[in-house]
């Protein structure tokens, strides 16, 4: 009897004591969560996605499954709601997009073409989908119909990033090739192109993007350790150079000339747009992974391989507020409209919600 209870104390007393500060979760995946997304209107629906293929839609507030969505035949890297709400993208690695009705719950289209799928995006005011893929093209299309509009062929190797711009007008991507592009979506046309072959641009593969409220101008990050703002008429503005070490994360307010860059080295830079000059840089404990600036606030959060969610002031660099409960990296998020909201989606398999 001794003994054992001399075990059980013993037990006790090594006892890790796990910081949980989430007030909700979504735990069906078991598998590392490498995507999602909250809907633009119905802010208690969230569809995530991840390596067991599958994606599910869930409710905020409880945690509750809505919808298992079809399973794809490899890891779903890319969720996201179209704009009106009406509809919901899969794309996985198996190249094949899965686009549903989100009242019916019901699959209007499975889209191929391409190969691996590396992002999706919708077109801000129609059902028009844009993916990226592995091969270095991206296709667009018309929903909810799956027509096939255009593919765009112009980068030399894997589209990492790539989005509409804020009117819809223009698409902008970004290649491991070290190439930003700047297309017009009605011809699959390039209207401007950025490459490795200027010595002033990035020397290596960009990672991410980040456009201006207006679409003048563009915020690149990359494997070269630095991050690039560009103008849309060909001009290089600046070259953000903090970091030692690849930029995976960026990012532009959208109320003052900031400009923020998360590097794997941990660090998140914040710039003066205006002057072209460092303000502060910020820290987590390992690689950054996500930056997000709040909509209409000088607030920033950020996500990070050491497991953390932080919201940082910009104006002072004060971190105000630090969540923790994953186990494993956070690989996306999302933030509510108010910005007091966070969802995280990480390599725990897990999806976990953080609110004030």
């Amino acid at each position: 009897m001794d003994d054992d209870d001399e075990e059980g104390e013993g037990g006790e007393r090594n006892e890790v004591l796990l910081e949980d500060d989430s007030v909700q979760g979504f735990f069906a995946h078991k598998e590392p969560v490498f995507s999602l997304d909250l809907h633009p209107t119905r802010q208690n629906l969230v569809v995530s996605g991840g390596s067991d293929d599958r994606a599910y839609i869930w409710q905020l507030d409880t945690g509750d499954q809505i919808a298992e969505l079809g399973k794809h035949d490899d890891s779903v890297s890319a969720v996201r709601f179209s704009n009106d709400g009406s509809l919901v993208a899969t794309g996985g690695m198996d190249g094949k997009i899965h686009v549903y009705s989100v009242d019916k719950r019901e699959k209007c289209a499975t889209l191929d073409g391409p190969d691996e799928i590396q992002f999706v995006d919708w077109h801000p005011k129609g059902n028009v989908l844009l993916a990226g893929a592995q091969d270095a093209s991206l296709w667009m299309w018309s929903l909810p119909g799956g027509d096939f509009m255009h593919v765009f062929a112009g980068h030399s190797a894997p589209v990492t990033c790539g989005r509409f711009t804020n009117s819809g007008r223009n698409i902008v991507s970004g290649a491991e090739d070290g190439s930003l592009i700047v297309w017009d979506p009605k011809t699959a046309a390039i209207v401007r192109q950025f490459t490795s072959q200027d010595e002033r641009f990035h020397q290596g593969a960009i990672t991410s993007l980040a456009i201006a409220r207006d679409d003048q101008v563009i915020l690149t990050g990359s494997v070269d350790a630095t991050a690039k703002l560009v103008h849309v008429n060909g001009s290089i503005l600046a070259s953000f150079g903090n970091a030692t070490e690849s930029v995976e994360a960026v990012g532009l307010c959208d109320v003052l000339p900031l400009a923020a860059t998360g590097s794997v080295d941990g660090s998140l830079s914040i710039w003066d747009i205006n002057t072209m000059r460092l303000r502060t840089t910020l820290r987590h404990d390992d690689s950054v992974t996500r930056v997000l600036w709040h909509e209409s606030s000088p607030m920033l959060t950020s996500v990070s391989m050491d497991c953390s969610v932080r919201t940082w002031d910009a104006r002072t660099g004060e971190c105000v507020r630090v969540w923790r409960g994953h186990q494993a990296g956070i690989m996306d998020v999302a933030l509510t409209h108010d910005g007091r909201t966070v969802v995280t989606a990480s390599d725990d398999g897990c999806c976990l919600v953080f609110s004030e």
